[in-house]
């Protein structure tokens, strides 16, 4: 997944600086957010998406809305990422969550699901996928996040997340490199899942690209810096149809007031650094960026589930 999905937090400071001026359009927000805080521990409320309830509409920004976004289907023990046996499982344990695969494409153009390009750490194959046709691929076994081999458990095609997913789960599709966007996208379509996606982009001419040839599709883009945020605004692209990827770090309240004053939803990631502490660690910390952030990207999705009423 696209690295401004994760937030690099650091537990050692104490309190996240808000900029010394708050500008007009922030202040219409203020006081919302200043009530978001004041709520006492595991008060947020998740948001479900209604039954045929367009995702422009789902991932608008309102105060106070938070969505869960299970990366890579939540890798557990006895799971491994990008499967269908994975996103089953989140979807079994956060019914409301949306989930984020990784697409690739095998040497003969089979999309199919994997975060690296290389295969090692999640399959017993060696070597870079994009030099293995599908077929040698299928012949490789899986491995979950302790490195355990899961017998029977293969490298899965793209369409067999989508069919499942349909009527179920919304989906963040993470293009890799090289992978060819018209073929993901007319499989997004045969699978009659181009109103339920979202597609990460890695930069705004890919966007540009994809919105001219599906104009209702749902796009993330990373928003890393006020320069980017400026380029969107300049783009063309509807702010109805974007989902901001927000940077690394934690950023003053204001960055995230100017992406909410366009009505876009803002991204923030514990994957990769606050899902690998032990809880009474993370806590806090999960804490600020449910505070910040209106969709939390994690690898520990049962977690996360606890900050959340029922």
């Amino acid at each position: 997944m696209t690295k401004n999905l994760t937030a690099t937090i650091d537990s050692s400071e104490k309190e996240y600086r808000f900029l010394p001026e708050i500008s007009a359009h922030s202040m219409r927000y203020l006081l919302s957010f200043v009530l978001f805080l004041i709520l006492p521990p595991q008060a947020f409320h998740k948001v479900c998406r209604q039954k045929n309830e367009p995702l422009s509409q789902f991932f608008h920004w309102e105060p106070g809305k938070k969505i869960i976004m299970a990366h890579r289907t939540t890798p557990l023990p006895g799971y491994s990422e990008n499967t269908l046996a994975a996103m089953t499982h989140a979807y079994r344990i956060a019914p409301c969550a949306t989930q984020e695969i990784d697409v690739r494409m095998s040497k003969d153009s089979v999309l199919v699901l994997l975060h690296d390009a290389t295969l090692e750490r999640t399959t017993t194959g060696t070597g870079k996928l994009s030099d293995f046709t599908y077929q040698e691929l299928r012949k490789l076994e899986l491995r979950d996040e302790t490195g355990k081999v899961l017998l029977g458990q293969r490298i899965p095609r793209l369409e067999e997340l989508l069919t499942f997913a349909r009527g179920k789960v919304v989906l963040f599709l993470d293009k890799k490199p090289d992978t060819d966007p018209i073929r993901m996208m007319k499989a997004v379509e045969k699978a009659r899942m181009l109103g339920d996606v979202i597609v990460i982009c890695y930069s705004v001419a890919e966007a540009q690209f994809l919105h001219q040839r599906y104009p209702s599709l749902m796009l993330a883009l990373g928003f890393n810096d006020t320069k980017a945020i400026e380029t969107i605004e300049k783009s063309g692209l509807p702010y109805k149809n974007l989902v901001a990827l927000t940077p690394g770090h934690l950023q003053p309240q204001a960055f995230y007031d100017r992406i909410h004053a366009m009505g876009i939803m803002t991204s923030v990631g514990t994957n990769g650094n606050v899902d690998t502490l032990p809880f009474t660690q993370a806590k806090p910390l999960y804490e600020q960026v449910l505070q910040r952030g209106d969709i939390i990207c994690t690898d520990s999705l049962q977690r996360v589930q606890t900050f959340f009423q029922p």
